[in-house]
């Protein structure tokens, strides 16, 4: 599945010569995600002579289902519908309410206009994206930004989403679409990635092979421990982006990714801003190896990383996701 949303169309020799599994293996992968209607084939994409199904080329089905994606903020939540290709398809908005139910009924309401005009698809996997802790465990939440404390986030979901759902930290949602736009630009796949993202709460997370496996919401404190200024991005003075870029050094001298990536409006509102992040992650780190990317986190990257909680399991775990609809 993740050979084929990134590179298109490939026969079953070509997933067996880039995978190293066998034919055989290969093909009753193939077979079993088409019968879920989660790849198609597409004979007409065949090469012409070559006969026999090693040959017919299969892509992801884009048609038949659709993701819904979630993304709750602390001042917006947007809800976002989109194929297994993470292609938008219909996108709500809306003033984050301040109650927890109040947020999941209007969650609710959005997805049930949505699938009403998406003309007889059916819910693949619904994914929320958000900050705070999530105990998975217990199925709460605790988000000291929109005062909620073990908020019965599961209970609320399963009573709003009739398909299986993830709940995923929102800055793992964004960094992994930021590795794949960048696997899509530079044609190379990093095999390591940190992310810090200074939005809403400053928060990172560490990729391998474009899978977060780890993360950190709200270090604000961690931050400010790295000298005056204000991390929260209300300090208007270039002390708050100096102490930004140190916070990267930092995270960078510990962890030594192959790229360092940081987003949010706090690092990429203003010009001269970026050149005090630059300033503070050339003063701290102890290595020069590295360069300091930065991304602007858009509106098109959000809804993304809205999907991209819903598609992650599609992707880990295809036919998992499948029985347990």
């Amino acid at each position: 599945m993740q050979h084929l949303r990134r590179g298109g169309p490939a026969t079953r020799t070509m997933l067996a010569d880039f995978t190293g599994l066998s034919a055989s293996t290969v093909n009753r992968a193939v077979t079993s995600l088409l019968d879920h209607g989660l790849l198609r084939d597409r004979p007409d994409l065949a090469p012409r002579g070559r006969v026999g199904r090693p040959h017919v080329p299969v892509e992801v089905d884009t048609e038949r289902g659709f993701l819904a994606g979630i993304h709750l903020g602390e001042r917006e939540t947007r809800v976002v519908s989109g194929d297994l290709l993470g292609r938008e398809l219909h996108r709500t908005t809306f003033t984050t309410p301040a109650s927890a139910f109040d947020v999941f009924a209007a969650i609710g309401a959005a997805l049930r206009v949505h699938e009403s005009r998406l003309h007889g698809r059916q819910p693949l996997w619904a994914g929320l994206a958000v900050g705070g802790l999530y105990d998975e465990h217990r199925g709460v939440l605790d988000h000291p930004r929109l005062g909620w404390c073990e908020a019965p986030v599961d209970v609320l979901f399963r009573a709003i989403v009739p398909t299986p759902y993830t709940v995923v930290p929102y800055v793992e949602a964004v960094a992994e679409v930021e590795y794949r736009r960048f696997e899509s630009a530079f044609r190379r796949r990093p095999e390591s990635w940190l992310y810090l993202c200074a939005e809403e709460s400053i928060s990172m997370a560490w990729l391998v092979d474009g899978l977060a496996r780890s993360s950190a919401d709200d270090i604000e404190s961690f931050c400010a421990a790295l000298g005056p200024g204000s991390a929260d991005g209300t300090d208007p003075s270039p002390n708050r982006a100096v102490l930004l870029g140190r916070a990267v050094a930092l995270v960078r001298d510990v962890v030594n990714p192959e790229v360092v990536t940081v987003g949010g409006e706090a690092f990429t509102r203003h010009g001269r801003e970026r050149e005090d992040v630059f300033d503070g992650y050339r003063q701290r780190s102890s290595y020069n190896d590295v360069p300091l990317r930065f991304s602007e986190l858009d509106d098109d990257l959000r809804s993304a990383a809205a999907l991209g909680a819903a598609s992650r399991v599609m992707y880990v775990d295809p036919i998992g996701a499948m029985q347990a609809r």
